[in-house]
């Protein structure tokens, strides 16, 4: 087991990627603990956990706000007794796509920024305080968009993901000495829930286009296995790193496939 015993906080551990992470996390030995503001998803990625036979412990919560992060923090180290990951998978800003930035509404506006750059902040900055105490140091994931989909979606969603990735590399510099690792994942377009909802299209007709052989469906367990990764020993020597998980989407060795009959819980 690869995370055997590990202490680990996975923040939007809702449907699609959050609930793959925190599925795999817990298959490879992690002590997990959930938080998302969504309580039925929450509950929902938690009953499929704990079938893993791992300590689980969930936190319902918005990270948006700070005190809502700090209990999140918080819980986990009750629970388990450290952090020693710290999963961000914060999103709640894919609204208004292809809308040129001056059409995107205040309300859009301040939704994708608070949700993709301010509740990544504050969990950044509570999760690196706690492995501070500690002095052990620990790793950090956060979870941008790949390059591909920040340009079909806006220019306000592409740049708090671009933030992520900048965010990622300068705290990996801040904290080096301490041994905390902070590295990203660029996940592609994969099939998940949202992808299926009608406020996606006309987006989704856009990625639609002539498939090589080798393509395939991309899937939430594809981010999953390279987070599992960098979350283990077996990563320590890699930090400040952005990893596209996008089937070489964004260097047009393949296309994106889209399936709308595909979905995987």
């Amino acid at each position: 087991m690869r995370l055997k015993d590990k202490a680990v906080l996975i923040a939007g551990a809702g449907p699609g990627i959050g609930r793959a992470v925190a599925r795999l996390f817990a298959a490879e030995g992690a002590r997990v603990a959930l938080a998302d503001r969504d309580e039925a998803s929450l509950k929902k990625t938690a009953e499929l956990v704990r079938r893993e036979g791992v300590e689980v412990v969930t936190v319902p919560g918005d990270a948006t706000r700070i005190e809502d992060v700090q209990r999140m923090v918080e819980s986990t180290v009750h629970s388990f007794g450290s952090l020693d990951v710290l999963y961000n998978n914060i999103s709640g800003g894919w609204v208004e796509l292809g809308k040129p930035m001056h059409e995107v509404s205040a309300e859009a506006q301040e939704r994708i920024v608070s949700n993709n750059l301010a509740g990544i902040v504050n969990l950044c900055r509570a999760g690196v305080e706690q492995m501070l105490r500690q002095g052990r140091g620990g790793s950090i994931i956060n979870v941008s968009a790949s390059r591909n989909v920040r340009r079909q979606s806006n220019a306000i969603y592409a740049y708090t993901k671009a933030g992520i990735i900048e965010l990622t590399i300068h705290m990996a510099a801040d904290y080096a000495r301490s041994g905390i690792r902070v590295n990203c994942v660029m996940p592609g377009l994969l099939m998940t829930r949202e992808v299926n909802e009608v406020r996606l299209q006309p987006i989704r007709n856009q990625l639609v286009r002539a498939q090589p052989l080798t393509a395939r469906q991309g899937d939430p367990l594809d981010v999953a296995y390279a987070c599992v990764y960098l979350a283990s020993d077996e990563a320590s020597f890699v930090t400040g790193q952005c990893l596209g998980v996008e089937g070489g989407d964004d260097t047009k060795l393949m296309d994106v496939v889209i399936d709308s009959s595909y979905h995987r819980s």
